[in-house]
């Protein structure tokens, strides 16, 4: 099928595709009919689900019809078992709410017109009377067992029923009457659709019939101006430049596409003709380009040789700056190092001054520490004084307390052995102060000790210090000379650095200048071959403009 449009003419692709538009449109017709007449009034759906509305409204007693209570209360009044009767009688109840609740949903459905007052108003006043008349006087009969009330109440019961029923019936009567009206106002809008539906269908095929037409015209024309434009371009494609282009004033597409074809014709036809004319001039070039650069490839010769023997001598000079240069560099480096090993010593002299002096700060302030160790040991002394008079006291206390035990008898026995265990912690505690008192004597005299040693410790660390500032300074004036010494040197060092980097910038220069010679020679040489290239070109060139035909 694509292979069948791609080959066909543009009129055929247009008549297919209308007619695939005219059977889509049809089908979808068909279909939106189809489907309007199977839901529409008393079609095929409407029926069935009218059907199952009726089936249910024929099998279930609806609420709003007080019949299923009437039955109920009639056979409430036949039955003789008391379970039944309070089931009956609840049934009975549910019955009630449920027509009221239907009621109600009625009330807010309905417009107020004759149908709703009938079915709120006319309908409702005696079934809630009969509902009221079974509550308070036919249901206590029943239940107090009393024949004449309930039959009197059951008479006046059937009455209300029978006006409710007549309401029930013109209820229906209105509700047919309007349902009726309402399927055919229905139908008559379905009808009325299908046939605008029908109407709308054939003003558009036949206003796509229309445009086929037109457009079929349009592709003849646009296929006849497409064929001249193709035969034109396949008589330029083949070298045939002086074809004659239709003119049109049309500003179409197919307009547009002859009047370029038409220019692309002139200007081919200019192009050829200036390329004639520029071919001519080109090979006269060329045969001056190759003269010129034989005589200059002659000339780059001659400045080769002359380089080649400036470059030698370059070289000899910048070997020998070289050999000089690492000389003064092996100097220098022994001088920098010379210099770096004596400030490496002046900084060793400086940390050991600092070491010195934190070690003298270290010794005051160990001497400062013993000092006050010393105070403390004082004051722990006179702390030891106290207790032990404290001890005193306890125990020439234990000692009246005894006593005064003995005078006391047998009732100061209890008494007696804490006064003697009292005692006996007091000599204790007299012995442990005496201890205490030898030990702090000792530390006293050991920190004094400690103090004078600490002291002379200080004064040696220093005279130390003074020595190392000492001979500091005169590290100070050894690596003052030898920086000297070194600047002179790195002095030299940059001047041989300068040379040699001279003597190598000159030796690079005319390594590049011969470079360059080489180059120009071997560029004069592609040069040759290019011009010789271009002849050829020009003249296979001259052969493929001699094709065109100009007219």
């Amino acid at each position: 099928m694509n292979a069948v449009l791609r080959d066909s003419r543009l009129s055929v692709k247009l008549g297919v595709f209308v007619a695939v538009f005219i059977l889509l449109f049809g089908a979808f017709v068909f279909m939106v009919h189809r489907a309007i007449e199977t839901v529409r009034i008393n079609g095929e759906m409407y029926h069935k689900i009218i059907l199952g509305k009726d089936l249910i409204a024929d099998v279930l007693p609806p609420p709003e019809y007080i019949i299923e209570s009437y039955l109920l209360s009639l056979q409430l009044s036949q039955e003789t078992d008391p379970t039944r009767i309070s089931e009956l009688i609840a049934r009975g109840n549910r019955l009630r709410l449920e027509y009221e609740n239907r009621h109600e949903f009625w009330k807010r459905t309905l417009n107020p017109d004759a149908l709703g007052d009938m079915m709120t108003v006319t309908s409702y006043r005696p079934a809630i009377e009969f509902f009221e008349l079974r509550d308070n006087q036919f249901v206590p009969a029943i239940r107090a067992n009393e024949p004449e009330r309930q039959a009197v109440a059951l008479q006046q019961m059937q009455k209300l029923y029978e006006i409710h029923r007549l309401a029930i019936d013109e209820v229906v009567k209105m509700v047919n009457v309007r349902n009726a009206s309402y399927e055919s106002d229905a139908d008559q809008v379905v009808r009325t659709q299908l046939q605008g539906l029908v109407v709308l269908g054939s003003l558009i095929l036949i206003i796509v019939l229309v445009l086929a037409w037109f457009a079929a015209r349009v592709a003849k024309r646009l296929s006849d101006r497409i064929t001249v434009a193709a035969e034109v371009a396949t008589r330029i494609a083949s070298g045939d430049l002086s074809v004659e282009v239709p003119t049109t004033d049309d500003v179409d597409e197919t307009g547009k596409l002859l009047r370029a074809i038409g220019g692309m014709a002139h200007n081919l036809r200019a192009l050829v003709t200036r390329v004639k004319q520029a071919s001519i001039e080109m090979m006269s070039t060329a045969t001056e380009f190759a003269a010129a650069s034989r005589q200059q490839e002659s000339t780059v010769q001659g400045f080769g040789a002359s380089t080649n023997q400036i470059a030698t001598a370059t070289r000899q000079i910048s070997a020998t700056a070289a050999e000089l240069l690492l000389t003064v560099e092996g100097v220098s480096v022994v001088a920098n190092q010379t210099a770096d090993l004596a400030e490496q010593g002046r900084s060793g002299l400086h940390n050991l001054d600092e070491s010195m002096e934190r070690l003298g700060r270290a010794a005051a302030a160990m001497s400062s520490r013993l000092a006050a160790i010393r105070e403390e040991a004082a004051e722990i002394t006179g702390v030891v004084t106290t207790i032990s008079k404290v001890a005193d006291q306890t125990n020439l206390l234990s000692i009246n307390a005894a006593i005064e035990a003995e005078k006391a008898g047998e009732q100061g026995l209890g008494f007696l052995v804490l006064a003697r265990e009292i005692r006996r912690l007091a000599d204790q505690t007299a012995v442990a102060t005496l201890d205490i008192e030898e030990m702090v004597k000792q530390m006293q005299s050991a920190v004094s000790a400690g103090v004078m040693e600490i002291d002379r410790f200080a004064e040696e660390v220093k005279s130390g210090v003074g020595s190392v500032e000492r001979i500091g300074g005169r590290f100070g004036q050894i690596i003052t000379q030898v920086k000297s010494l070194s600047e002179r040197f790195e002095s030299v060092n940059h001047g041989m650095k300068s040379q040699n980097a001279g003597a190598r910038q000159i030796s690079d220069a005319m390594g590049n200048l011969m470079d360059g010679a080489r180059s120009t020679s071997n560029s004069l040489r592609e040069f040759n071959a290019a011009t010789e290239n271009l002849r050829d070109a020009i003249g296979s060139l001259k052969q493929q403009i001699a094709q065109f035909d100009l007219g």
